[in-house]
């Protein structure tokens, strides 16, 4: 079957980009569909000092510790929250308000997923929930921490490497049954839809 083949974004092969108030940088690993209007983007930032995270109006965000000292986040509207690298779920709130990110110690490095809630529909678990992702989504990714194992069907066996990005578009939405393992290793799958017909 001449199926899409994923793109793999290392986070050691993206140039870091400082933020504006000199609190940490940013890896982006992924704007799709196109970097200057995405409607999706996967991020890996290092924080290395507390401060304001950035606007983004009309933006849902998800966020991850993935190593280093815990952070608190304080959003308008809601509780605060501590988050540590031994958290599975992503923590997930609005770019439209205030949101406060204080470091509890050690520096971190931290995972971001954004979405433009008006244009795309965005389904994500832990790899921890499920080692299998079964879809015909418009397309698909997986983010890891450490290696990973990774099938579809039939197909040879290859590794996603430690803090790696796999990314399938799937245009002509085939359903993808895609298999990664260990289970315990820690990572998010996530399902993306422009289509506001189907669900991811």
């Amino acid at each position: 079957m001449n199926r899409e083949q994923p793109t793999v974004v290392r986070v050691a092969d993206v140039a870091a980009v400082p933020w504006r108030n000199g609190g940490g940088v940013t890896r982006e690993l992924l704007a799709w569909p196109d970097a200057r209007d995405w409607v999706l983007r996967v991020s890996v930032a290092d924080i290395g000092s507390s401060g304001p995270f950035s606007a983004y109006p009309g933006v849902d965000r998800w966020f991850a510790v993935l190593a280093g000292g815990a952070v608190r986040l304080d959003t308008v509207g809601m509780d605060s929250r501590e988050l540590t690298a031994s958290h599975a779920a992503l923590h997930g709130f609005s770019g439209d308000v205030a949101t406060m990110c204080t470091a509890l110690g050690a520096a971190t490095r931290d995972f971001n997923l954004m979405a433009r809630r008006a244009r795309v529909r965005l389904l994500q678990r832990p790899l921890q929930q499920s080692p299998r992702l079964d879809t015909r989504a418009e397309a698909a990714g997986l983010f890891v921490v450490q290696a990973v194992e990774l099938t579809e069907g039939s197909d040879p066996v290859w590794q996603l490497p430690a803090m790696a990005l796999a990314w399938w578009p799937n245009p002509r939405r085939e359903l993808r049954s895609l298999h990664a393992g260990p289970a315990i290793t820690r990572g998010w799958w996530f399902e993306v839809e422009t289509d506001p017909t189907r669900a991811p």
